[in-house]
């Protein structure tokens, strides 16, 4: 058995290790956005969120497993959280023979460097992790369930007509009646997407939303490159909608972030359009899936869901994995974010 290593990696990355890196990940089934160095270029300037990047390597210096982390910070009523969140990793060879080796260094290295600094950790999967379920729990982490919706739109298959049909013609009628959906073309839009998003964020979702850094350095970075696609909904000029879009390879669009004008041109169908806009992208360049990035929690009623399902796919219970550090600190964010939600409705 070849002995693995697990090392610390801090930027700024010298070019050998991005080509490791990105090499790595391109032979990985699991390979995906969230865990390559595209993803923390978005991170630039924006100080509340930092990346923790862990490499396996075995004794000839080889990448056998990649674990990305994100410590965010924020205060809930003036004290301190900081929560540490992993998308879509670790990602681990899919060769070796000793997996779960891998996992588990990567796993016990990640909790002894943030124990003490984080509330939680949380692992938002992307595939499932059956085979090493006991290796999760061993290291702390607890399953909590959580849906997802994968839509295949392989070419050929025929996707619009799976779309509920009121959500099929509330699409037409959104085209006819003057919408447009494209891709952002000046940083003025970005700002205008993001007016609509803290908008949500701030009376509904009530939960910690990444600066306009973050969004620009995506159009800037990661969609200059072909590596995403930030799409809008116009009409007159006014970005009305759009979602966030970026890509796991030449297989997946994921939708990130999304978000449409909630009360006013409800002619126009802007949540509709916004929806379908990253469907109708991953079908127009030949994309494999589409992923609806979360659907909650089953048993239990969720608007989005009911919303995304009338678009097709497949519901998968990827879930996620959770390890607490602070159970008071944990419990009362949880009290402060309800709190905050309510207030919201009022």
């Amino acid at each position: 058995m070849v002995k693995q290593n697990i090392i610390i990696i801090k930027a700024p990355f010298s070019g050998d290790v991005l080509e490791k890196w990105t090499a790595f990940l391109s032979q990985q089934p699991q390979g995906n956005f969230f865990q390559s160095p595209d993803f923390l270029s978005l991170l630039d300037d924006c100080p509340n969120y930092q990346p923790l990047v862990l490499f396996a390597e075995n004794s000839r210096e080889e990448i056998t497993g990649v674990l990305v982390a994100v410590v965010i910070s924020e205060r809930i009523y003036g004290i301190p959280f900081q929560r540490m969140l992993i998308q879509g990793g670790p990602v681990i060879s899919d060769s070796l023979s000793n997996k779960a080796e891998v996992l588990k260094g990567l796993l016990n290295t990640l909790k002894h460097l943030v124990h003490r600094k984080t509330v939680f950790i949380e692992i938002r999967n992307l595939f499932h992790w059956d085979d090493q379920a006991v290796i999760f729990r061993q290291c702390g982490f607890n399953w909590r369930n959580h849906l997802n919706s994968i839509l295949p739109v392989h070419p050929g298959n025929k996707v619009l007509s799976e779309v509920n049909p009121s959500k099929q013609r509330q699409i037409r009628r959104g085209i006819e009646n003057g919408a447009v959906i494209r891709p952002v073309s000046s940083p003025g839009e970005v700002e205008a997407f993001y007016i609509l998003l803290r908008d949500l964020y701030k009376k509904k979702i009530r939960k910690p939303l990444p600066p306009l850094t973050f969004f620009i350095n995506f159009y800037q970075k990661i969609q200059q490159e072909n590596k995403g696609v930030f799409l809008v909904v116009i009409y007159n000029n006014d970005v009305i909608g759009g979602m966030v879009c970026p890509f796991s390879g030449p297989q997946t669009v994921h939708e990130w972030y999304i978000v449409s004008e909630r009360e006013a041109l409800k002619h126009l169908y802007p949540g509709v359009l916004a929806t379908w806009a990253g469907i109708d992208y991953a079908i127009r360049h030949g994309f494999g899936y589409f992923d609806f990035m979360g659907i909650g929690r089953p048993y239990k009623t969720y608007g989005v869901r009911n919303f995304k399902t009338q678009f097709g796919g497949e519901i998968i219970n990827f879930g996620r994995w959770q390890l607490i550090n602070s159970k008071f600190r944990y419990y009362l964010g949880i009290l402060g974010y309800k709190l905050l939600k309510s207030w919201s409705r009022q």
